[in-house]
């Protein structure tokens, strides 16, 4: 989501270390919803970032400090 601070620290957080990243954005708050609840439905995660590491959901902003933490990048 384009205005979501976690969003932001999560791009900056995956820069940071270095990795490849694709970025998808769906939408700010009032507009796109309709994708966004899709997501949320399919994934079973209610909130934004939803990451995933060779497709399989991580989790969000503190879990991807978590993975990134304990693999030392």
């Amino acid at each position: 989501m384009r205005y979501n601070d976690s969003v932001v620290r999560a791009r900056k957080s995956l820069t940071k270390a270095g990795l490849d990243f694709i970025y998808l954005e769906y939408g700010s708050y009032t507009k796109g919803w309709r994708r966004r609840l899709a997501l949320k439905m399919w994934t079973g995660w209610p909130t934004f970032p939803m990451i995933f590491v060779d497709g399989v959901l991580i989790g969000g902003n503190s879990d991807l400090k978590k993975l990134l933490a304990e693999d030392g990048l």
